[in-house]
């Protein structure tokens, strides 16, 4: 993977997650700690994981990190960006940029408190704004980009597990007036074949995971 078609994959993934308009709001969408959401006419809801389902999900993590160490042909991250560096791609630099764009969106954020505080002019707060999103745009782009670079490394693999079981866990559909569990197994949910659904609440658990 070169750096040009990491960066086109990382626009057309960030295209498709801006022009889901459902889940830009999702944000607003948050209750009790669940997100609902509507798919082929059935309410379904994400929630955040319950303490014995975290306790579950950690001895889980463990189990897999073994299996994942185990293996030779899985590098960890360290070791894939030195690879990555010696072939003129250097992933550090991306890390440090993105961490200069967070703090740029920070120090804009105080502007726009303070102009919001002085009252200022609805242009001026409209232009903060403005740049505090394209910013924000910006780190996506590299985010995703890094996460493409690094998405066969061991800790990424691990990521995307916890990612997984922790939808299994916290995906329901409302069943009359109560709420189930759309999937009975782990097994039933890895070979569950519609992946917009899975897509959808995958977006959306990570979403509410890490608000």
């Amino acid at each position: 993977m070169n750096e040009k078609t990491s960066m086109d994959d990382a626009k057309r993934i960030l295209d498709k997650f801006n022009a889901d308009k459902e889940l830009a709001k999702a944000e607003q969408l948050v209750v009790d700690n669940k997100i609902e959401f509507e798919y082929k006419d059935k309410i379904y809801r994400v929630r955040l994981l319950l303490l014995k389902e975290k306790e579950e999900l950690y001895m889980l993590k463990l189990s897999k990190f073994g299996q994942l160490i185990k293996n030779k042909d899985i590098l960890m991250e360290k070791d894939l960006i030195k690879i990555y560096a010696e072939r003129g791609i250097n992933i550090e630099d991306l890390t440090e940029n993105i961490k200069k764009l967070n703090a740029e969106i920070d120090d804009l954020k105080l502007s726009l408190g303070e102009a919001i505080e002085k009252s200022e002019a609805e242009i001026i707060l409209k232009n903060y704004e403005e740049k505090i999103n394209t910013l924000k745009q910006s780190q996506q782009l590299l985010i995703i980009q890094k996460s493409n670079y690094l998405t066969t490394s061991l800790e990424s693999q691990l990521e995307n597990y916890e990612a997984q079981f922790i939808t299994y866990l916290t995906l329901e559909f409302l069943n009359e007036d109560k709420w189930e569990r759309v999937f009975k197994t782990f097994d039933e949910f890895s070979n569950c074949e519609d992946e917009a659904l899975i897509n959808k609440a995958g977006t959306r658990t990570m979403l509410l995971q890490y608000l």
